[in-house]
């Protein structure tokens, strides 16, 4: 049934009101096929076409940039620590341990340091070692000199501004978004990712007591208002947690003078960080499940599959 279709680019999408009042999306693709959905989830990144055609606001420049690579050791990197920060004028980098023979790394610029490097891998390496990341400690210089260069990257970071993930709209009839063509954050608080898995569990939980209510999915203004539960589920706890990304870098890297150190290491790392720690531990509700036993949709929480 090409259930899963690789390498299939999204151009366009239209609405079509199909029979007995039941709505449709049908999705063309660049390939020149056409898809008719009775659901359209658009997981589609940042720059989504799903989020356009429901008329959000284009993610903005947070005015920082971002190197990112994995660091190999076959024999292992015999780091003392697991990970560790550097901080400086306009210059914020780090690694973290994954194992003893993988280490992550980043480093977040200016954007006005940074935009004219031509991005292949190779060069981005050179650039960090011998111009941004100069005056850093060599345990950091040895991580990124070790770097696997099919992993290094850099990348403008962009975000949307939470009050239009709040006053925008998320959904419109059986068409929605979810993870960073809803949402688009800076890195900084790491819950990027995380927060899409949130969106996943949510949409699932709605969408999945659609599906035990009827016993199938049914097209028309059933998935449209579960879809709207679950933007209006979503879009404050994404909004926060945006300003909160924002606000940890704006804290972290913009310079090091001693109000930026004040704030930074008194007040940010001791009261807000905890806070956002908190956050974190997120109850997303629990999913609707399918008995393997009988094939009956089930909506016992207890019963994992």
């Amino acid at each position: 049934m090409d259930t899963i279709r690789f390498s299939s680019k999204l151009k366009s999408i239209v609405n079509l009101q199909a029979e007995e009042g039941s709505s449709y999306a049908i999705i063309h693709m660049e390939n020149g096929v056409s898809i008719k959905a009775k659901a359209l989830i658009g997981c589609d990144g940042v720059h989504s076409v799903v989020a356009r055609w429901l008329g959000l606001t284009t993610p903005v420049n947070s005015g920082r940039w971002a190197v990112r690579g994995l660091a190999i050791f076959p024999e292992g990197h015999g780091l003392e620590v697991d990970s560790q920060q550097f901080v400086t004028i306009g210059k914020r980098a780090a690694f973290a341990a994954l194992n003893d023979k993988e280490v992550y790394w980043f480093l977040v610029g200016q954007s006005s340091k940074g935009e004219d490097i031509p991005h292949d891998p190779e060069t981005i390496k050179k650039e960090v070692i011998s111009n941004f990341a100069k005056n850093f400690p060599t345990s950091y210089l040895r991580v990124v000199q070790h770097s696997d260069l099919s992993t290094v990257t850099w990348a403008p970071l962009l975000f949307r501004f939470p009050w239009d993930v709040i006053l925008g709209n998320l959904s419109k009839g059986n068409i929605t978004v979810a993870g960073d063509a809803m949402h688009p954050m800076t890195p900084d608080l790491g819950q990027g990712g995380c927060s899409a898995l949130e969106d996943a569990v949510v949409l699932g939980r709605h969408i999945g007591n659609l599906i035990i209510k009827n016993k199938k999915l049914v097209a028309g203004d059933q998935v449209a208002e579960a879809l709207e539960r679950y933007v209006k589920e979503r879009k404050w706890r994404v909004s926060m947690l945006i300003m909160g990304a924002y606000l940890a870098g704006w804290v972290q890297q913009d310079g090091s003078g001693w109000f930026m150190k004040f704030l930074r290491d008194s007040i940010f790392y001791r009261h807000f960080s905890s806070l956002m720690s908190k956050d974190r531990q997120y109850d997303c509700g629990k999913l609707p499940c399918v008995s393997s036993s009988n094939n009956e949709l089930d909506n016992d929480p207890r019963k994992i599959y």
